[in-house]
């Protein structure tokens, strides 16, 4: 996975990782859980950004920030075992991702970027959810997705992005 990973951010400039999800449904705080966790490492050319249940409510700080990547770290539905993760271009997911566990489309807040300008590549971090009952910590399964993914940003982002051209 983290040479998959590293391929995706191959050619970043600046990157905007936005962590989705709602904190008081278990399993759906995982983008969340891993924003919040990334905020205290203090990463060049990168933006984290904890949107909760509201992605839309960030979107131009998004635009104003001028990604060359925008890393959607969420929950998917996939029909696979908690835990499991998926890393790849959104676009390249269009029949893998069944259900999003949010009210507004992923595919629809990447179309309004994309109207706004936004050219850069988007990069989705899904983990299958186990549980999305009521209750605000990760089932262990998700929780060490969690785990693994921050340690994977952490690397990719601690290292020297190309120059801003």
């Amino acid at each position: 996975m983290e040479e998959v990973f590293n391929k995706l951010l191959e050619n970043r400039r600046k990157v905007v990782v936005l962590g989705i999800g709602n904190t008081l449904r278990r399993d759906d705080g995982f983008g969340v859980y891993v924003a919040s966790s990334l905020k205290q490492f203090n990463f060049e050319n990168v933006l984290i950004l904890e949107a909760g249940v509201s992605p839309e409510a960030v979107l131009d700080d998004i635009l104003e920030f001028k990604p060359s990547h925008l890393i959607i770290v969420d929950t998917v539905e996939t029909k696979r075992k908690p835990g499991d993760l998926i890393v790849a271009r959104l676009e390249d997911l269009t029949n893998e991702v069944i259900v999003s566990t949010h009210r507004l489309p992923l595919t629809l807040l990447i179309k309004y970027l994309r109207l706004m300008g936004f050219n850069g590549e988007v990069v989705l971090i899904g983990v299958q959810p186990g549980d999305l009952s009521f209750g605000e910590a990760l089932t262990p399964e998700v929780e060490e997705a969690a785990h693994i993914v921050t340690g994977l940003l952490k690397v990719a982002l601690s290292t020297k992005p190309r120059e801003c051209e």
